[in-house]
């Protein structure tokens, strides 16, 4: 069974902590021991970097590492800027935008990258209607649109941020075959869609995999990117030969 990651917040956070009492530390009792002082912006660089390993030894996907690095330098520039405080409003504000399903929906952003889409289109049919539930930015729609023409893929996503950016992408894109929604997944009815993909969080697997049961037809499937669902082998894991060592878990209706 898959041990259900720590919120990715939750894990910022800690992992700043306690790299600043680190980083902070260490040079505090170098300078009582009559060593140098070193240069702030150095040690917030310190700091950054030292949170950055924690967060990936703790779960954080590697595209956290750049917030990681820059958000101690960035909180040091905005005190020594005295920027007014409608800036960190802002800042929250575009936060809570990016990750509004943490919370309520317990599914963190996480991405797709090139190796499962690659992988995903290999087990998609030739025709059919696919959906991808928490599409993210849209990067699995459009390589799936592409791969199978014939096909209609559809994108789910409720957090605004990334609905926007697929919206934008999905535009751009000139693809005809896919259905962009803004909406909750668990209110949209999975009986047209030959595979459903999900890349979400183990705390709602169980409820995906029985909604699954009771609406898709014979013949289709569900693929979750590396979450398990408890008591519920599936029927085929592929292991996938990239950086995070995805795993694509198949239940066949």
């Amino acid at each position: 069974m898959v041990t259900p990651p720590p919120r990715p917040v939750v894990v910022l956070a800690a992992s700043q902590g306690a790299a600043f009492c680190i980083a902070w530390g260490v040079a505090w009792t170098l300078l009582r021991a009559g060593g140098p002082k070193l240069d702030p912006v150095l040690l917030l660089a310190i700091q950054g970097a030292i949170a950055a390993v924690l967060g990936l030894r703790f779960g954080l996907a590697n595209w956290w590492l750049p917030v990681q690095l820059a958000l101690p330098l960035a909180a040091g520039a905005a005190l020594m800027l005295k920027l007014p405080s409608w800036v960190f409003l802002a800042a929250f504000v575009l936060l809570v935008l990016v990750f509004w399903n943490a919370r309520g929906e317990r599914v963190p952003l996480y991405l797709s990258n090139r190796r499962t889409w690659t992988a995903l289109a290999d087990l998609a049919p030739t025709e059919g209607a696919i959906v991808d539930l928490g599409c993210g930015i849209g990067g699995t729609l459009t390589h799936l649109a592409r791969a199978h023409p014939q096909s209609t893929v559809t994108g789910i996503e409720s957090a605004p941020i990334p609905f926007v950016l697929a919206w934008l992408r999905v535009k751009l894109s000139g693809l005809r075959n896919i259905r962009l929604m803004y909406g909750d997944i668990w209110r949209h009815d999975l009986a047209p869609y030959a595979m459903v993909y999900a890349f979400l969080s183990p705390a709602p697997m169980p409820e995906l995999h029985a909604k699954a049961r009771a609406e898709m037809r014979p013949g289709t499937m569900l693929v979750s990117n590396s979450f398990e669902v408890p008591g519920h082998a599936p029927d085929e894991t592929r292991e996938l030969d990239d950086s995070r060592r995805t795993r694509l878990l198949i239940w066949r209706m």
